[in-house]
């Protein structure tokens, strides 16, 4: 997820993870309804519409490796295998996941 992400933050920043939970996400739920996620809302990393409201969505890492922050380096330095084995674990789509950000009402559209 960080290759087409440039350095950044891939949640904010890579769009082949957003494509990926885009499709993975968007699915038939139990009840017949169509879960369709959108990503052509300004300022929404991912947006649901239905019957129940309109849903921003955004998306973050489970893991964290600690791997490029400064004040752990007192850490990460005596494991560096350990930290890269997290780290390239928690970088595939089976590390990230969408949550809801906003509800959205008539109010905030």
């Amino acid at each position: 997820m960080y290759i087409d992400a440039n350095g950044g933050d891939p949640d904010a920043t890579s769009p082949t993870l957003r494509r990926y939970h885009k499709l993975l996400w968007s699915k038939s739920l139990p009840s017949g309804d169509f879960f369709d996620l959108r990503d052509d809302k300004p300022s929404c990393y991912l947006f649901h519409s239905s019957a129940l409201g309109d849903f921003s969505l955004g998306s973050d890492a489970i893991t964290h490796s600690y791997k490029n922050q400064t004040n752990k380096k007192w850490l990460t330095t005596q494991i560096p295998k350990e930290v890269q084995e997290l780290f390239d674990h928690g970088s595939t789509i089976g590390a990230y996941l969408i949550f809801p950000t906003i509800r959205w009402s008539e109010s905030t559209q």
